[in-house]
């Protein structure tokens, strides 16, 4: 079984013991999610899906990007969530995202409002329906629905995230360790094929997001990282920056892919998931 002492063993048996502890408090649960292509009507209103139709309660408005209907990506019903993932022990999380926009809208890379997550407690699941997709939505915009099925495990650092960033390892740290960590301790945690995934660490395909978080919202910008002061206090605030939904391009499934065969990922700040408010959350895309 994995657990955080393997975490520390297998970091000791690639001559990475010193950084153990950290690592294994930063080894998170986490839930694969597995898609079975289904129809739409086979899964009950409030039931956890990726695709096809959301469950909303009457008074949310379809969620908007600028003029651009989002998608609907998943709903996840959090009393069906097999593991303790530090989200709402009951409720609906429904998630959307701008994608058409994705591909029409110069300004959409550089918005961390082009997704949109809604909580609907459990007081409120009584009020919920099915709502139709808005009429002007096209194929290539439109998730199909698929039922989910979980697998908890563990999951660990990626190597380019603010957690080894503020352990000195990354490109222009401890280059040693470092390599130790992404080619030696990473290859026994990595998935191989499509993975989607509920909370832990992503499957990441490109750079630290977790800074891109930080940046989307802060105050600084990729070129201040240059100034060494900023560049830690930035990486220190990345910290609490947490995945919490990890999409990939199953497209025979879901009918959508992400860029190259890519993934989409959303992103809550921990201060947040403790007042379960996901108000702030930010997606990103990465492609290989």
């Amino acid at each position: 079984m994995l657990n955080k002492e393997t975490v520390v063993k297998q970091l000791e048996q690639v001559g990475l013991g010193q950084y153990g502890h950290a690592i294994a408090n930063w080894a998170f649960p986490t839930a694969q999610l597995f898609l079975k292509p289904v129809s739409d009507i086979m899964i009950p209103i409030g039931g956890s899906k990726v695709g096809g139709n959301p469950d909303l309660p009457d008074d949310i408005e379809w969620p908007l990007w600028k003029d651009y209907d989002m998608t609907f990506i998943a709903q996840i019903n959090l009393a069906d969530c097999p593991v303790d993932i530090s989200l709402p022990k009951s409720g609906l999380l429904s998630f959307f995202y701008a994608v058409k926009a994705m591909y029409e809208d110069d300004d959409f890379y550089n918005d961390p409002h082009t997704c949109r997550v809604i909580y609907i407690d459990s007081d409120r699941l009584s009020k919920i329906s099915r709502r139709n997709i808005p009429n002007n939505s096209i194929d290539s915009e439109i998730m199909k629905p698929n039922k989910i099925l979980y697998e908890t495990s563990l999951s660990v650092p990626t190597a380019e995230s603010a957690y080894l960033k503020s352990l000195g390892l990354d490109w222009n740290g401890n280059r040693d360790d470092y390599d130790k960590y992404w080619k030696s301790f990473l290859p026994h945690w990595s998935k191989e094929g499509y993975v989607n995934r509920l909370m832990g660490h992503p499957d990441q395909m490109q750079g630290d997001m977790q800074v891109g978080c930080e940046i989307a919202v802060g105050p600084y910008s990729w070129d201040d990282l240059n100034n060494s002061d900023i560049r830690e206090k930035v990486v220190n605030s990345a910290l609490k920056w947490r995945l919490l939904l990890q999409i990939d391009s199953e497209e025979e499934k879901t009918g959508i892919m992400w860029g190259d065969v890519g993934r989409i990922y959303f992103w809550v700040h921990e201060d947040d998931l403790t007042d379960s408010c996901f108000e702030r959350v930010v997606c990103e895309m990465q492609c290989g």
